[in-house]
């Protein structure tokens, strides 16, 4: 008589990992490149294959997915956030500030188009403000109009500067001390003056 074969048990803690780790979205970032690698692709590099002009436009559906997983570096979200004008700004200037912060990780680069996207409609919405301006004309509905734009500049203004003081914060944290005496004095900026005549004597 065969012996049955003992059925694993997990704690709740393992079967959580073990359903986490075994369960696959159909447009996860796995899923996807092992599609795009071993299936579309290869279809899209040979014209010969019935499935080319299919793959090529599959391609181009999963390879959007993929660069919106990766947003932190695509910032292919950023971009589609602004009209045509602005989208190769939001991207230049993204990738400008990430390499002048030396931003590594997905926190400070998501900082990083954050304080973009705030910049960008400051000077949209400023546009838009002095476009009216020059119209020249009063009336309530152009007033109110006036006065959400005025807010909107403000709250874009202020979200640029938190998000450039919090990366700033990040990239450069702050020193701690701990200093055990009777007597301290502690002061930003200090200046140590050392006294060459009378170390020499």
């Amino acid at each position: 008589m065969k012996k049955e074969k003992e059925i694993k048990k997990y704690d709740p803690d393992g079967a959580k990992k073990q359903f986490l780790t075994s369960f696959h979205f159909p447009c996860d970032k796995k899923t996807l490149l092992k599609e795009l690698t071993e299936d579309i692709i290869p279809k899209c590099h040979d014209p010969k294959d019935n499935e080319h002009e299919i793959a090529q436009k599959r391609f181009t559906e999963k390879a959007m997915l993929l660069l919106r997983i990766f947003e932190n570096d695509s910032h292919v979200g950023l971009m589609e956030t602004f009209t045509e004008k602005y989208q190769m700004l939001s991207r230049e200037m993204t990738e400008t500030m990430i390499k002048e912060y030396n931003c590594t990780n997905e926190a400070e680069k998501a900082l990083a188009e954050l304080a973009v996207n705030a910049y960008i409609r400051v000077i949209d919405n400023s546009r838009r403000l002095n476009n009216m301006l020059e119209m020249r004309e009063t009336t309530q509905l152009i007033n109110g109009y006036f006065s959400i734009l005025s807010k909107q500049i403000d709250r874009a203004n202020r979200q640029f500067i938190s998000a450039l003081l919090t990366l700033k914060q990040l990239k450069s944290p702050q020193i701690e001390m701990h200093i055990k005496s009777n007597t301290a004095f502690i002061a930003q900026n200090q200046q140590i003056n050392v006294d060459t005549k009378n170390n020499e004597a």
